[in-house]
């Protein structure tokens, strides 16, 4: 690839981080009234809204780049990287049974806010799956190439550490500093695995949505948003202890793009998205 094309993907990127991530808290900031009348004084409706409209500029990016092609999916896809996250649906899915537990006794939110609730750990998996696996990894394998093994993990590993990095915007919404730290260590190497399940998956995001915001949902309701946590809450109610999941994640990161399975992936259907 020519160097001016890849000054043009790398702005791509660059721009799309910023539509996709850094444009509504910006416009919180620099503009506190304006946003706060604008927006929904209600808490929970207010951050469905913020989702809403995160996941719409994420699509939107795709379009823009021509990367739609990642919102389409094959039966055999959808099995495979259901099947590659399967780990994630078992464990989260014992996490949110414990939430169900703690329900017994709290005093939950109005029901539509429950259903505003559920309905965000969609759109957040919608919102961060379109701009990181879709948008962005995608445009890292434009510069990189895709038709080698290695330039796809670099693809991926890059991907990854630009998902982590983007927690740190959580410091502006009140998350302790060392939450913020190990958020953003958890999410680089979950972005590790969520890149490798996209590939598998031939390319689609459409499974790692699903499980990402099965990932978030049962957090969320795990740390008591269904009975008033916030989202903020809710994440600072992390652990250090959670960092032993960046080795776990890791590993399956590196099972699922082992060669033995990725070379004739690679032969058949690897192919650059334009």
């Amino acid at each position: 690839m020519e160097t001016k094309t890849k000054i043009k993907k790398i702005l791509a990127i660059l721009f799309s981080l910023f539509m996709g991530n850094l444009l509504i808290p910006l416009l919180s900031k620099l503009f506190p009234n304006t946003m706060l009348s604008i927006l929904p004084s209600n808490g929970t409706v207010r951050s469905f809204v913020i989702e809403l409209i995160g996941a719409v500029i994420s699509i939107g990016l795709l379009f823009l780049f021509h990367k739609t092609r990642v919102l389409k999916i094959t039966a055999k896809g959808l099995a495979t990287g259901l099947s590659c996250g399967l780990p994630f649906i078992v464990a989260y899915g014992l996490l949110m049974l414990l939430g169900l537990f703690n329900i017994p006794g709290k005093t939950l939110i109005p029901t539509f806010e429950i259903v505003l609730v559920v309905f965000r750990w969609f759109l957040i998996g919608i919102s961060e799956e379109c701009l990181f696996r879709g948008a962005v990894q995608e445009l890292f394998i434009d510069i990189f190439g895709s038709k080698t093994r290695k330039s796809v993990i670099l693809s991926i590993v890059c991907t990854a550490m630009v998902f982590g990095l983007s927690h740190f915007q959580n410091l502006f919404a009140g998350v302790k500093p060392s939450i913020v730290l190990v958020q953003a260590a958890n999410a680089a190497a979950l972005g590790l695995v969520f890149g490798a399940i996209t590939f598998r998956s031939g390319r689609s995001v459409l499974p790692t949505v699903l499980i990402h915001a099965f990932i978030d949902g049962a957090g969320f309701l795990y740390h008591g948003m269904l009975w008033g946590a916030s989202t903020v809450e809710s994440i600072n109610a992390l652990s250090v202890g959670s960092l032993i999941l960046i080795p776990i994640y890791t590993g399956i990161f590196i099972f699922l793009m082992r060669k033995s399975i990725t070379d004739p992936l690679f032969r058949r259907t690897c192919q650059t998205v334009v």
